[in-house]
C-alpha cells in the first residue's frame, strides 16, 4: 500500500536516531557479532561507511531486509540502545503485519469454482453472495435431512422471535449485555457458503474493511490437518506459520498480543479425531510440540491463548460434539437463501424475463427442489438443468417432474461435454464413482484421497473432473489433492446407482460388500437421515423412462431385481400409512401400476403434526388415483398450505438505547 514503510525504510530510520559516537560503537559491535553463523561485514569496510544509507544498502544487501532488520534490533540492545530497539521493533511488527495482509489479500482474492478447468479461476467478490444468518441457532435434530430440514428450520425461525438477523460484520459485537464473545461457532449444511463467507471474512479484513481489533487473521482448513498423520508434532507456531508468506513468521511480534488474534477453523466437523481432550493433556505453551489433536484441543478449551478468539465453521451434525469442547460460545446459523434471494438469483442466472419466470415457476411446486435452492451450489446447478431445456424448446412440466429426473438431466450436461470414444469407459467409471458414493455415505465420508481415487479406478483424464471437485491442499511442504462431489446430494444421488445397478465384477472386485439394498432399506426404517435422499433416489431411478435413458447414455443397466425387492419392502406393512416419505418415494417413480401394487394391502392414511405443502398434496394426489383400497384419511393437527413460499421476515436485534 502507497505509504507504507519496508524493511530498508525503518532500518534507515532507527540508524538516523544514532549520534555519531553510538553510530561508530553500532558498526563496531556490528563487524564481531554473531548471527545465526553468518558471515560478518568486514571491520575495514565499516569504518569507512560514514553515510547512514550506504550502511543501510550494506546491511540489506548482505543479510536480505528482514533479517538486516533483526541484526540491527540486537546490535542496538548490545549497545544499550534499548529506546531505540524498542522503536525498531514496533515498526518491525507493523511492517510485518502490512506483508501479511498483502499476502492474506493475494491468497483470498481469487478461487476455484467446482468442475473448473485447470488454471480456471474467479475472483471471490464476483462470486460471493451476502446469505441470510441468525443467531442462536438450535441443536438440530438427527432425523433431519441437511437440505430437506431447511424448509421446517425457516418455519421455525419465522414462529420465534429468539433468533434475530445477525451479518458477517457484527458478528463479534457486544450482547445485550455487553459482553463480546470470544468463539463464534458458524453453523450451516453441506454446500451453504460457510466456507466462501470465511474466506470472503479473511479477504476483508486483509483490505481493512472488517475486524479492525485484530492484529492477525489465521486461516485453518480442518480438511488440511486431517493430512497430518497422528504421530506428527507441532506447536502453535507451526501452524501460524503455514499461513504466513514463505511459510515462515516472527512468532514473538504476532504473539505478543494474543487478545489481537483470529483463528478460523473451517470444517470442524471434517476433523477425524476428538477435540474435547482431557485438562491434562492440554498444553498452554505455544511453542510446544505436540500431536495436532491436542493443539486444537488446547486453543478450543482456551489453555492456549486464551485471550486470542475464535471463528469456527460446522455442518450441524457436528454440532453437539463441538459443544462439549467450548464453553460461552456464539452461536450464527447460515440459512442460505430466503425465498426473494432464490428469485433474484433466478432473474440474474438467466437475464431472460421470461424464461426466469417459467423456471422459478417450476421450482416453486416442487418442494424438494425449492428447499435445495437454499443451497448457492445447488441453486447454480437447478438453473444450469433449467436453462439447458428451456433452450431445448422442452416444457419443464413434461421434461423433469421430479427430483430424480433433474438430476438426471444434470448428469446429462456432464456427459454432453464427452466425445464418443469414452463411451466405453463410461459404464466402468461410473460403476466404480457410485461404488465410492456409497461406501462414503456408509462411513459419513465426503472428500476422498489421491488413493482411494486410485483405488477405485477413478483416475481417468477426463471423467474424473467432470464429476468430481477437486481440491488442493497443504501437507507440510507440499500440496496433496482431495476430491468430492459437487454436492452432498449428488453423492447420495450415485449411491443409490450403486444400488440400483445389476450386479458387475467391476465393483466386486474393489472388495465392497454386494449392494444389498436390504441394508439400506433397514436404514431408511430407522429414520437415519444419511439415506432418505438415497431411497428416494432409488424409486425415481427404476423408472422405465429414466432406465432406458441412463442406458443409452452411459452403458450402465438397472437390475430388475431392484423394483421387486422395494415392492416387497412396501407391501410388508398393513393397515395404514404414517409416513409421508413413503409417498414422496412412490412419487419419484411414475409408474401407476407399480404404484397400485405396492398399495394393495393398505387401507388408509394417518398423518400428524405436519404442514403438507402443494408438493405434498399433488404427491398425495398421484398416489390416492392408484390407491383402490382406500378407505380412509386421517389427519390430525396438520396444516394444508393454499399457497407455498410466502415472503420471509427475519427480526432484526431489539433496540436497547
Amino acid at each position: 500500500m502507497a505509504g507504507e514503510m519496508n524493511s530498508w525504510d525503518i532500518l534507515l530510520e532507527a540508524l538516523k536516531d544514532l549520534v555519531l559516537d553510538m553510530f561508530n560503537k553500532f558498526k563496531l559491535k556490528l563487524s564481531h557479532i554473531d548471527y545465526k553463523g553468518m558471515p560478518n561485514l568486514s571491520r575495514g569496510l565499516l569504518e569507512e561507511m560514514n553515510d547512514v544509507v550506504r550502511l543501510a544498502d550494506c546491511m540489506c544487501e548482505h543479510y536480505r531486509p528482514d533479517s538486516a532488520v533483526e541484526l540491527a534490533i540486537c546490535v542496538l540492545e548490545g549497545i544499550s540502545q534499548r529506546d531505540t530497539a524498542t522503536k525498531l521493533k514496533q515498526k518491525r511488527q507493523q511492517d510485518y503485519r502490512q506483508k501479511y495482509r498483502d499476502h492474506v489479500a493475494r491468497e483470498f482474492h481469487t478461487f476455484k469454482e467446482g468442475n473448473a478447468c485447470l488454471g480456471e479461476n474467479v475472483t471471490l467478490s464476483s462470486r460471493y453472495t451476502k446469505l441470510m444468518m441468525v443467531t442462536n441457532p438450535q441443536g438440530r435434530s438427527e432425523l433431519d435431512h441437511e437440505v430437506l430440514g431447511l424448509r421446517e428450520r425457516r418455519a421455525e425461525v419465522r414462529r420465534e422471535d429468539t433468533h434475530f438477523a445477525v451479518t458477517v460484520e457484527t458478528l463479534f459485537h457486544p450482547d445485550e449485555r455487553g459482553q463480546t464473545p470470544q468463539i463464534i461457532v458458524l453453523v450451516g449444511g453441506a454446500g451453504i457458503g460457510k466456507t466462501v463467507t470465511v474466506r470472503k471474512i479473511m479477504l476483508d479484513w486483509a483490505r481493512g474493511a472488517i475486524y479492525a481489533q485484530f492484529d492477525y487473521a489465521f486461516y485453518i482448513n480442518c480438511r488440511e490437518i486431517n493430512l497430518s498423520q497422528q504421530a506428527d508434532m507441532l506447536s502453535l507456531v507451526n501452524l501460524i506459520s503455514a499461513c504466513c508468506p514463505c511459510g515462515k513468521a516472527p512468532p514473538e511480534a504476532i504473539l505478543a498480543s494474543p487478545e489481537k488474534l483470529l483463528f478460523i477453523i473451517d470444517g470442524f466437523d471434517e476433523l477425524r479425531f476428538p477435540c474435547d481432550q482431557p485438562k491434562n493433556k492440554l498444553c498452554s505453551d505455544w511453542g510446544e510440540r505436540k500431536p495436532v489433536e491436542i493443539i486444537l484441543s488446547s486453543l478450543f478449551q482456551k489453555t492456549l491463548l486464551p485471550q486470542s478468539s475464535l471463528l469456527i465453521t460446522t455442518r450441524p451434525t457436528a454440532l453437539q460434539r463441538l459443544g462439549q469442547c467450548l464453553k460461552e460460545e456464539r452461536y450464527a446459523e447460515i440459512m442460505g437463501f430466503s425465498d426473494a434471494e432464490k428469485e433474484e438469483y433466478f432473474h440474474t442466472f438467466f437475464r431472460d424475463e421470461e424464461k426466469a419466470i417459467k423456471a422459478i415457476t417450476f421450482v416453486k411446486r416442487n418442494d424438494t427442489l425449492f428447499a435445495m435452492c437454499i443451497v448457492p451450489i445447488m441453486c447454480w446447478t437447478i438453473c444450469t438443468v433449467l436453462e439447458q431445456e428451456l433452450n431445448e424448446g422442452k416444457d419443464l412440466a413434461q421434461t423433469s417432474r421430479t427430483t430424480t429426473e433433474l438430476y438426471m438431466l444434470y448428469i446429462s450436461s456432464l456427459l454432453k461435454r464427452r466425445t464418443d470414444h469414452l463411451k466405453q469407459d463410461m459404464k466402468k467409471f461410473l460403476s466404480r464413482l457410485c461404488c465410492m458414493a456409497a461406501d462414503g455415505i456408509w462411513k459419513r465420508k465426503i472428500l476422498f484421497q489421491e488413493k482411494e481415487i486410485e483405488v477405485y479406478g477413478l483416475n481417468h483424464p477426463v471423467l474424473l473432473s467432470l464429476f468430481l471437485n477437486e481440491s488442493v491442499l497443504r501437507k507440510r511442504m507440499k500440496c496433496v489433492s482431495v476430491y468430492s462431489f459437487l454436492h452432498l446430494s449428488f453423492q447420495e444421488f450415485f449411491a443409490a446407482l450403486y444400488y440400483a445397478l445389476e450386479d458387475n465384477e467391476e465393483t466386486g472386485e474393489l472388495g465392497m460388500p454386494g449392494n444389498d439394498i436390504r441394508k439400506v432399506l433397514e436404514k431408511y426404517t430407522e429414520y437415519d437421515t444419511n439415506w432418505i435422499l438415497v431411497v428416494r433416489f432409488l424409486f425415481g431411478l427404476l423408472n422405465e423412462e429414466t432406465s432406458k435413458y441412463l442406458t443409452e447414455r452411459t452403458g450402465c443397466k438397472i437390475s430388475p431385481r431392484v423394483k421387486k425387492d422395494l415392492l416387497k419392502w412396501i407391501q410388508i406393512g398393513q393397515g395404514v400409512i404414517d409416513n409421508l416419505n413413503v409417498f414422496h418415494c412412490l412419487f419419484e417413480i411414475q409408474e401407476e401400476m407399480f404404484v397400485s401394487n405396492a398399495l394393495e394391502h393398505f387401507t388408509g392414511i394417518v398423518l400428524k403434526d405436519c404442514i403438507l405443502s402443494q408438493y405434498d398434496q399433488m404427491i398425495l394426489a398421484f398416489c390416492v388415483k392408484q390407491w383402490t383400497g382406500l378407505n380412509s384419511f386421517h389427519l390430525e393437527y396438520c396444516a394444508v398450505a393454499l399457497e407455498d413460499h410466502e415472503n420471509e421476515f427475519i427480526p432484526g436485534p431489539p433496540d436497547r438505547s
